[in-house]
């Protein structure tokens, strides 16, 4: 067996146990959900849950029940969130499902609470089984100006100030450009799936011109479609968008293999032949992404993974490949703003620093890899080099592939 065949052989034995380990690796990518609040003069609260449906087949070893999943999710709500104020806990008075778009499973709940008083509300949600998990929620009460909170594993509880009573800074921090900056950044470092693709640009680079001219390209795409579904221009389909996000992290990972490997032509017939197979699957079953989606990424990769064959060619046309991906993952990055709903009259600031946020965080992250092969690299001898960098890619391209079909069949 030569060099290229061996190397070949490796990278695909690697790839095959990548997606045969890729399910613990899903259990810790972006866990999300989002929610809002409305309380009335009177004391009525009414909150509005949303998250995709994927999301909630978590909750079926938790909740011990077969039934549909719009029922699972009210039912899980209503058992995991708790609202009280100084006058004691506030009572549930109904919690439901209600219609949602396609890849999505919303609910209502409703609570009678005291007038008057603070409110404090305890979300558990998915931390049960998602640690990882994100929830993101925006309160308002009566008329006033709706305030933004995050929800993690280790901050399930909020506290909303009366009216006329000034909020603590980190309680009306969620109005200020400071804190849509903040929302960014976490939106970037929970989400594995966007910290994977960005290692594996770093994969394919080898100078630092390289890395500067993809991290450019993939920042000018995400910014373009961030900002126009934020304000509403375009409204994307977040279950194919997730998707199609695994789908980019599969194709730069597979890019790498068949630059090392110098087999872009079997990589290329493979990856295109196999995403055309999942349209026919897709066609009978019914099941899926659109049909014309599963095509047009079939006939992209089967053409593009031969067009760069060698790195020279690849980096050739990374910047622009970068831009067409960062399209997808900003559709990815606006799905936290479209849920929870931009506030009209903070509408600027907060989709600036929400951008803003996102960048630092990307920047830190680009810098922390960087900084880490600067280290690394050099100590490292050729073959384990080369060794090392086709296990990356192929745990990469399996991770990227299990997401894609995961998520695609969750439709």
């Amino acid at each position: 067996m030569n060099g290229r065949a061996g190397r070949f052989a490796v990278a695909a034995t690697l790839l095959f146990l990548a997606l045969a380990f890729a399910h613990s690796a899903a259990a810790h990518s972006r866990s999300q959900s989002f929610s809002n609040w409305h309380l009335g003069e009177d004391g009525a609260l009414t909150a509005h849950f949303s998250v995709l449906a994927r999301e909630v087949t978590r909750l079926v070893p938790v909740e011990g029940a077969r039934r549909e999943l719009d029922d699972l999710f009210a039912a899980h709500l209503e058992r995991t969130t708790r609202v009280r104020t100084d006058q004691g806990p506030c009572v549930p008075t109904g919690a439901q499902p209600v219609a949602a778009r396609s890849g999505h499973v919303r609910a209502d709940l409703r609570f009678a609470c005291a007038a008057g008083s603070d409110v404090e509300i305890d979300i558990e949600g998915f931390f049960e089984v998602a640690p990882s998990h994100v929830h993101f929620s925006r309160i308002r009460r009566g008329q006033s100006t709706p305030v933004e909170y995050l929800y993690t594993d280790v901050s399930r509880r909020h506290r909303v100030p009366a009216p006329g009573k000034k909020a603590s800074p980190a309680q009306s921090g969620g109005a200020t450009f400071v804190s849509y900056v903040e929302l960014g950044v976490e939106h970037i470092l929970g989400g594995l799936d966007h910290v994977a693709f960005l290692l594996a640009l770093l994969l394919l680079s080898r100078r630092l011109r390289d890395v500067v001219l993809m991290v450019t390209g993939f920042t000018v795409g995400h910014s373009i479609t961030l900002t126009l579904a934020a304000l509403g221009v375009l409204r994307p389909n977040v279950a194919v968008i997730e998707a199609l996000i695994g789908f980019t992290i599969a194709v730069v990972a597979l890019e790498c293999v068949a630059v090392a490997t110098g087999a872009s032509r079997r990589v290329s017939n493979v990856t295109g032949g196999f995403l055309a197979a999942l349209a026919v699957f897709a066609l009978v079953s019914g099941q899926g992404p659109p049909l014309v989606v599963l095509l047009g990424l079939s006939l992209f990769s089967f053409c593009y993974l031969r067009i760069t064959a060698t790195r020279t060619l690849a980096m050739r046309f990374a910047p622009l490949v970068t831009v067409l991906f960062g399209l997808i993952h900003g559709f990815g990055f606006a799905s936290v703003l479209i849920e929870i709903g931009l506030p009209a009259e903070r509408l600027v600031p907060a989709l600036f620093g929400f951008n803003i946020g996102v960048e630092v965080g990307q920047l830190a992250i680009v810098a922390a890899l960087f900084l880490l092969a600067s280290m690394v690299v050099p100590r490292m001898a050729p073959a384990r080099l080369r060794l090392g960098e086709d296990l990356l890619a192929a745990a990469l391209c399996g991770v990227g592939l299990f997401w894609f079909v995961e998520r695609s069949f969750s439709i």
